[in-house]
């Protein structure tokens, strides 16, 4: 069998081209970045593909890693497998970056993998000494993680060194292997995997960040990407971070499948902290959804993010956009006053939730 197999969703863009019956990758690239992988990747593969010697039509299966990573990252080796993928009408493979990273380390003891997710987490996978996945992938404290490794385990990833000293423990030792995934290395997973349709990315940040009490400091440098249905799961855990009720992925998956429905994510250094989520008619739109991480309330994110939303509608003919927003919420309420939005009416018990009822103000804002 022959694999293309890509990564681009940490601190490398790499890819490589495996023969299953072949000792070594037929041809494999690696190269350390921390931006740039979309301009790096098809020209990567390009070169990769005329050293080889195949043809596109001789590549029997994609193996791309699905995170968890830097949100960019994984969006584009996913949308880069997805379309060579199906124009090419061959499977498409997604691995987790943890046991991508586990390729790298001999099979001869346990294996614990740990990538730094900021803030004190770590995102873990454990391994047994023939790299069969015992447990994870999941998002952990550091000190946690620690103990889901029995004696004599290996160590590896960006968050190791950190775990060790953390832990303790004397008899966690270092594995001298990459700490990043290596194309080349995890290309064989693909081969033993069953096809699944395709692969959708994997975000594993729990919503059980709490808020600051103290004064937050205002984030001045956002950017912003476009969500699609591939990214619902994305848009799912967001959700849950910021309402009790969280809606599902399969949720957000149809009404972007729905037509004039869009959708944007704040982000700062490659971490979403926001989403809008909207939908169109003629000259007319109306805010679905809006939320904002626990951690970076209050930090003038949703502000920006509305703003960046309105330009775009507005750019697409949009005159007036409508919300509704429950009587009792003026934190949302002085938002939205902000960026003004006024009062257009009333929809009496809109929100129905336990038995409790709330009505809800409908906003206008014309653009």
């Amino acid at each position: 069998m022959k694999i293309l197999s890509i990564d681009t969703t940490m601190a490398a863009c790499s890819a490589a081209i495996v023969d299953t019956e072949a000792a070594q990758p037929l041809a494999e690239a690696f190269l350390p970045m921390e931006r740039g992988h979309a301009e790096a990747l098809a020209p990567m593969v390009d070169h990769l593909m005329r050293q080889s010697g195949l043809a596109h039509s001789q590549i029997d299966r994609i193996a791309v890693t699905v995170g968890p990573g830097t949100f960019t990252g994984v969006r584009i080796g996913l949308s880069f497998a997805r379309g060579l993928g199906v124009a090419l009408g061959i499977p498409i493979i997604g691995i987790d970056s943890l046991s991508a990273i586990a390729t790298n380390a001999p099979e001869e003891s346990p294996l614990l993998v740990v990538l730094d997710a900021r803030n004190d987490d770590v995102y873990a996978a454990l391994f047994d000494a023939s790299r069969r996945l015992i447990a994870g992938p999941l998002l952990s404290k550091t000190g946690s993680a620690a103990e889901m490794a029995p004696s004599e385990t290996l160590l590896l990833g960006t968050a190791s060194h950190t775990l060790r000293a953390v832990s303790g423990r004397s008899d966690l030792r270092m594995s001298k292997g990459s700490d990043l995934p290596i194309a080349a290395h995890f290309a064989r997973l693909a081969a033993r995997a069953e096809p699944a349709g395709i692969p959708a990315p994997l975000y594993l940040r729990a919503a059980d960040a709490k808020p600051q009490a103290t004064a937050l400091r205002k984030i001045e440098t956002l950017c912003f990407e476009t969500a699609d249905q591939s990214t619902a799961s994305l848009l799912a855990v967001l959700h849950a971070d910021a309402f009790e009720e969280g809606w599902t992925a399969a949720a957000f998956e149809g009404l972007l499948s729905l037509p004039g429905t869009a959708a944007l994510i704040a982000m700062e250094r490659g971490e979403p902290l926001a989403f809008i989520l909207t939908r169109r008619a003629a000259d007319e739109a109306e805010i679905i959804t809006l939320g904002t991480r626990l951690p970076d309330q209050r930090r003038g994110v949703a502000q920006q993010l509305i703003g960046a939303q309105m330009e775009r509608l507005k750019a697409a003919g949009v005159l007036t956009i409508f919300l509704e927003v429950a009587t009792s919420n003026d934190p949302a309420r002085a938002l939205y006053g902000k960026v003004g939005f006024v009062e257009a009416g009333l929809r009496k018990d809109y929100y129905r939730r336990n038995g409790f009822h709330e009505d809800a103000l409908v906003l206008r804002k014309e653009l």
